[in-house]
């Protein structure tokens, strides 16, 4: 089967209200769907999502990857898993657009054996359902409380606090928001880099006075702060996950070598696409750390290929909220996703996606 076509195309999302963080504050997500025809009558779907504050791909960046790239040198081409790692090649970093393009890829893949996606790479033959967490964005604490008691509502038990100082200010934040944090709720604090070592050593224990039960602190200081990571991870008594500073498998295997981190969160994103994510979990595995899987702000197309990938690999932290947080959703997929719970069927092939809105 030859690729004889690709072709690229944006959708807006708006989301139920701002996602803000100590970076950015958005209220659209600009999705871009990456489609690979090919001469069997089978397209593959992938996406991506500009996030300049962490990938440093932008639109611009995007489109010329796909159209200027990838598509002259994949077109005509046989399918292949031997096209995954060409993709990787061919540019240097462009994580985003590198991860449309691959995740498309596998789509065609599984769907040219008759697999879903998640079976394609070997996960059992058996109906998954995954659950994750939900974000409280950056604000004044009456508004985070507001956010916080809306998810909670709606059944959530995993909470994600984005946090970036004053230190003073996010401990307000965390008081503000302890009494709505049962025993049975598991709070995940996100400070996006903002912090020092010392501030991070502060509301560490500000949580332990409030009693709270933190499940996991993610990137406290600046992704090239490796040394910050390692005094973080000895200082703290909460597990520390490393977001930022771990783009691809070099990068995994670099901090959790020099003890910089607990966990890892993987990013498809952020690291090009599910062949590198593969790479990033055996690394993590080595070590004996499990990950996360987390998303940028995107759209379904991708937030399905990460679920399918966690599925697949046994990954049980997940971070994929975002469709969540949107007010509507542009495909049509067997995957479902209701408030904390993803259901990934038998049924379908590749990703599962019937239809983009």
């Amino acid at each position: 089967m030859k690729i004889t076509g690709i072709e690229i195309f944006s959708e807006d999302i708006p989301l139920k209200q701002p996602f803000v963080t100590s970076k950015r504050s958005i209220s659209v997500i600009r999705d871009y769907v990456v489609r690979i025809t090919t001469d069997g009558g089978i397209c593959g779907y992938g996406a991506s999502a500009p996030t300049p504050v962490i990938t440093g791909d932008t639109v611009g960046s995007i489109l010329y990857a796909v159209n200027e790239v990838y598509a002259p040198l994949l077109t005509g081409k046989e399918l292949s898993e031997e096209l995954l790692p060409l993709v990787q090649k061919a540019l240097f970093h462009n994580s985003s657009p590198k991860a449309a393009v691959d995740i498309a890829l596998y789509d065609l893949l599984a769907k040219e054996k008759g697999l879903p996606l998640y079976r394609y790479l070997g996960g059992e033959n058996k109906a998954v359902h995954l659950e994750t967490d939900a974000t409280v964005s950056l604000g004044t604490p009456e508004v985070m409380v507001d956010e916080a008691k809306k998810h909670l509502s709606e059944g959530f038990t995993a909470i994600k606090v984005k946090l970036g100082g004053p230190k003073e200010m996010d401990a307000k934040r965390l008081g503000a928001l302890a009494p709505l944090f049962g025993k049975d709720i598991k709070v995940r604090l996100d400070a996006n880099q903002a912090w020092t070592v010392e501030d991070a050593v502060y509301v560490c224990n500000e949580c332990d006075k409030l009693g709270l039960n933190i499940e996991l602190i993610e990137q406290p200081v600046h992704y090239a702060d490796l040394d910050g990571m390692v005094a973080v991870t000895k200082a703290v008594p909460y597990p520390i996950l490393a977001d930022e500073c771990v783009f691809g498998p070099d990068e995994a295997r670099r901090i959790l070598a020099m003890g910089g981190c607990n966990l890892v969160n993987i990013k498809l994103m952020k690291c090009g696409g599910i062949y590198e994510a593969l790479k990033i979990q055996k690394i993590a595995e080595e070590y004996g750390v499990s990950c996360m899987l987390g998303c940028m702000m995107e759209g379904p197309v991708s937030i399905t290929a990460a679920a399918h990938f966690g599925a697949a690999v046994g990954i049980d932290c997940y971070d994929l909220d975002a469709p969540y947080l949107c007010k509507e959703y542009p495909i049509e997929a067997y995957t479902r996703y209701e408030g904390k719970n993803i259901y990934i069927p038998t049924e379908g092939t590749g990703l599962g996606i019937t239809k983009i809105l």
